[in-house]
C-alpha cells in the first residue's frame, strides 16, 4: 500500500537531500507512484540545478573559518542512499514530458570546476535553459506569432540585428522568444523550438565585451555538458551563441550546424 502524500516541506527536503534513507526512499517510492508529482519535483531539481550553474564558480571556494563551526552537514551516510534515489527518481521524472529527457540514465552532473571552466555566457545559457524549458504554460515571453515584434524588440535591447533561425527541416518548429538579464546587467535573448515529441532547444544569443570576445574560445564550436542539459556554443565576433537540448550529440551538431550558417 501506498504511503500517504509527502508535504511540501518532505518534498522540499528530498529535493534538498535533507531525508534520512527510510524516509528519502519512502518519498523515491511515492514518487514513482505519482508521475504528475514526480515531473513536478523533477522540474525543481531542474531550476535548483540552473541556480547552481549560474554561480559555478563559487562552489569551489573553501569555506570560510568563521563559517565552518557554524554548518552542521547531514552524516555521510545519509547522503548515499538519497543519492542513488534522486538519480533513479531524476531520471523518471526528465522523461514525462517536460522537455528534459534524453540525458543517460544515472548520468552525473560534472563539477562545478568544470562548469567554472566555461564562459559566463555558456553557463547563463544553462542556466536559463534549465529554469524555462520545463515551463508549460509560460515557456516564453513573447510567442512565435509575433515573431516580427519579437526580433525587433530583442535586437533593440541587445544593440545588435538579430535572426531567428529556421529549424523546420530539423523537426522543430519555434515557440517564441524571451529577453533575460546576463552579468552586469547585460542583455540577453532566448528563443526556444520544440518537436512533434515535445523535445525543446533553446538558442541563447549574447552580446560579449570587447575584452571578452577577445579572450574567448575560438569560432569553431565547442561542446558543453551540465547538471541539466548538453549542447553546442561558439563566438562570432562579439556575439556568443549557446544551443542546449536533452539530445545526442549528433543530432545536436546538425541543429548548431543549420543555425550557425543562417546567422552567418
Amino acid at each position: 500500500m501506498s504511503m500517504n502524500r509527502p508535504d511540501e516541506t518532505a518534498l522540499h527536503a528530498w529535493v534538498d537531500g535533507e531525508l534520512e534513507p527510510k524516509r528519502a526512499a519512502e518519498v523515491a517510492q511515492w514518487l514513482s507512484e505519482h508521475p504528475d508529482e514526480a515531473a513536478r519535483v523533477a522540474a525543481l531539481q531542474a531550476q535548483c540545478a540552473g541556480l547552481r550553474a549560474l554561480r559555478a564558480e563559487m562552489l569551489d571556494e573553501p569555506v570560510p573559518p568563521r563559517l565552518r563551526y557554524a554548518l552542521r552537514r547531514p552524516p555521510l551516510q545519509w547522503r548515499w542512499p538519497h543519492a542513488l534515489a534522486a538519480g533513479v527518481m531524476l531520471s523518471l521524472g526528465l522523461g514525462l514530458g517536460y522537455g528534459l529527457g534524453g540525458r543517460e540514465p544515472g548520468a552525473s552532473p560534472p563539477q562545478a570546476s568544470v562548469l567554472a571552466q566555461l564562459p559566463v555566457f555558456v553557463r547563463e545559457a544553462a542556466a536559463a535553459h534549465a529554469v524555462f524549458v520545463p515551463e508549460q504554460r509560460h515557456p516564453v515571453e513573447v510567442a512565435a506569432q509575433q515573431q516580427a515584434h519579437l526580433v525587433q524588440w530583442l535586437s533593440k535591447r541587445l544593440g545588435v540585428r538579430l535572426k531567428v533561425p529556421v529549424l523546420d527541416a530539423q523537426g522543430f518548429h519555434l515557440i517564441g522568444g524571451r529577453l533575460l538579464p546576463g552579468e552586469a546587467g547585460q542583455a540577453r535573448a532566448q528563443f526556444m523550438y520544440q518537436d512533434s515529441a515535445g523535445t525543446r532547444v533553446t538558442l541563447y544569443v549574447s552580446v560579449l565585451s570587447r575584452e571578452d570576445a577577445d579572450a574567448a574560445a575560438p569560432v569553431a564550436f565547442q561542446w558543453a555538458g551540465d547538471a541539466s542539459a548538453q549542447g553546442f556554443y561558439w563566438i562570432d565576433g562579439h556575439q556568443g551563441y549557446a544551443v542546449s537540448a536533452a539530445l545526442p550529440r549528433e543530432r545536436l551538431h546538425v541543429l548548431a550546424e543549420s543555425i550557425y550558417h543562417q546567422m552567418d
